[in-house]
Parts: structure tokens; sequence; C-alpha cells
């Protein structure tokens, strides 16, 4: 016995099977968000990139010699900030481990641009003929980072992790939430004698 298929059943077979096809198709074509739309940014609160930097700049002793971030995210999804600070001659910073937080604190309350979701860099300059400023036992000392400081120079970097697939980087942003989201809360000005002007 020969089995023959029905006209109407065959066209109903082959709807639902271009409907397949199209559902397929469309559910293949939505893109997947990308950083840009996940990352936040650009937010109704928190400070400026200007005065973040002011802030920093106003302890004395200390002149902002760079300040970068909240720039777009890369391919990688990934953004954050540098600040390079220079310590002007005659003085000395007493409490390295204030400062370093001061400036982890004034970045993350900046609402501008783009929230830094991998790290804060701080790079130190010394002048010349000064004692050294000690910035890699300063940033150990303010628990932003972990692991041994490294032996001071003239110039001096360290990196301040904020990623969340990063243990380090998840417990900063864990403590920096503490007072709140991104951005957070602009910091108090420094007490004195952070730094002393040498006599």
């Amino acid at each position: 016995m020969t089995r023959t298929v029905r006209p109407t059943s065959f066209a109903a077979w082959l709807t639902a099977l271009a409907a397949g096809i199209l559902l397929a198709l469309t559910a293949c074509a939505v893109p997947a968000p990308t950083p840009r739309e996940t990352i936040p940014h650009d937010a109704d609160t928190g400070q400026t990139m200007a005065e973040a930097r002011e802030a920093i700049d106003a302890v004395p002793g200390i002149s902002v010699t760079g300040f970068a971030g909240g720039g777009p995210p890369n391919v990688k999804g990934n953004t954050g900030y540098s600040v390079q600070i220079a310590i002007d001659p005659g003085y000395t910073v007493l409490y390295g481990d204030l400062l370093v937080d001061y400036i982890v604190r004034n970045v993350w309350s900046v609402g501008e641009g783009y929230m830094p979701n991998t790290q804060i860099q701080i790079s130190a300059r010394t002048a010349d003929g000064e004692p050294f400023f000690d910035l890699s036992t300063a940033g150990v000392g303010s628990a932003w980072m972990g692991g041994q400081p490294s032996a001071p120079s003239q110039h001096n970097t360290i990196i301040i992790p904020l990623s969340a697939d990063d243990p380090e980087g998840a417990r900063n942003l864990s403590l920096l939430s503490q007072d709140g989201s991104w951005p957070g809360v602009t910091p108090k000005p420094l007490p004195d004698r952070v730094t002393v002007k040498d006599h």
C-alpha cells in the first residue's frame, strides 16, 4: 500500500517548517548587550573629573600631573582611571595610606563618564634630591591593595584592582559600595599633617 501526503497536511508542514526557520534566524539576529550598554555611566550624581582632580591637587605638597579615565570601555569591556601625582619639593607625606585612600575615593565619586570596572592606577614622583615617597607601602597600608610593598624609588606606580572577576577587586568593590552605589560619596578634605612642609 502506497501512502500519499494530502496537500493540506503538506502545506501545513511547510508553513510550520518556514516559521521554525524564521524564528531561529530572528533569535540569532538579536545582538548581545555591548559593554557600553552594561557598564554604568554618566550618573546624575557625583563629582566631575575636574572637581576630583582639584580636590587631590588641593592637598598641600601634592601636584596632580595627570588625571585620566571615564572613557568608554575597550573591546574587552574594561575601563579604568590613571592618576599621576608629584610630591612638591620640601614636602613629606606622613600618612601615605590616607592619601591613597583619598585618591581612590575621589576617583570613585566621579559620576562623569564610565564607572571604572578594572582598576585605578596611581603613580607618584618624588622631586630630585628629596626623600622618596613610599607609594607601595602606602597602597598596602590603605588596604586597597594586597601583597608585599616594593622598595621605594623616585617613580612609583600601584594598581588598585576593581574587577569583579578578581578576588581583591571584588573585595574593593564591596567596600566602595558600603556608602551606596556608584558614584560614591565625595570624600571630605584630608586632615592637616597628612603632608608636611619641611623646615
